[in-house]
């Protein structure tokens, strides 16, 4: 019975309450190695504050899609996805160290696990 396994449902076994969800954990382990494939432009960039803007600009245009197909979600793309790459998580001693930081916080889709239908009796009203 080696990998002989039906999935059937969205809940994770998992003891971790961050990763209820395995679509959660899916889509965070797929952005994970995205970022990592496709933000490589960044090395050798010169680590100042213009380019700490291109980073960010480039991880909103990354994180846009996915907030439209409601992969992340909130009002606008600024609650769905909040990224930070800025003086305060880039020191001068980060810099001087060859490093650069972007902080990347998601607010990821939910799934309906339970659809509970409320009906009853409206009464009787006079018009």
């Amino acid at each position: 019975n080696r990998g002989n396994f039906i999935i059937w449902g969205d809940r994770t076994v998992h003891v971790d309450p961050q990763w209820r969800f395995k679509h959660q954990r899916e889509l965070m382990s797929h952005y994970e190695q995205a970022l990592l494939e496709n933000f490589d432009i960044i090395i050798f960039a010169i680590n100042d504050p213009v380019n700490d803007k291109e980073a960010l600009t480039a991880l909103r245009n990354f994180f846009r899609p996915e907030f439209v197909k409601r992969a992340i979600r909130g009002d606008k793309l600024d609650d769905a996805a909040i990224i930070k790459v800025d003086a305060e998580n880039n020191t001068d001693a980060t810099r001087g160290a060859g490093d650069q930081f972007a902080d990347i916080s998601l607010r990821l889709a939910d799934t309906v696990e339970r659809f509970k239908i409320r009906i009853g009796e409206q009464g009787v009203f006079e018009g």
